[in-house]
């Protein structure tokens, strides 16, 4: 508590964090992406199966690295490591969030699909 941390020292501690900060945005941006062309393909009457398994499977890599990336600043700061506020990071944590439930939601709809069609 009350830690004083030189300016230098965090200017590059905020700069660390903005860069792992945009790299969660962009990953869990990436899933998205793919979870949206799933949903597009389902909406087909006819759709690709394994089509869809890989592109569902790519949008998991894609949350992984986000989430990766997310838990090494956790850990870090759960060390002792001085990390400053930032919203930023704060956005990107609630964007992985976001698409994580969507990533959830958009299973269950492969799976509501496949049961219906399949009657």
């Amino acid at each position: 508590m009350g830690e004083k941390v030189n300016e230098e020292q965090e200017k590059l501690n905020r700069d660390d964090l903005n860069e792992i900060s945009m790299q969660v945005i962009l990953h869990a941006g990436n899933a998205r992406e793919q979870l949206l062309n799933i949903l597009d393909k389902l909406a087909d009457p006819v759709f690709d199966q394994a089509t869809i398994e890989a592109d569902f499977n790519k949008a998991k890599k894609e949350l992984n690295e986000a989430h990766s990336k997310q838990t090494a600043m956790i850990q870090k700061e759960a060390e002792g490591e001085f990390i400053p506020y930032s919203v930023l990071f704060v956005h990107s944590q609630d964007t992985l969030m976001t698409i994580q439930s969507e990533l959830l939601m958009t299973e269950k709809m492969i799976k509501i699909v496949r049961s219906l069609r399949n009657g």
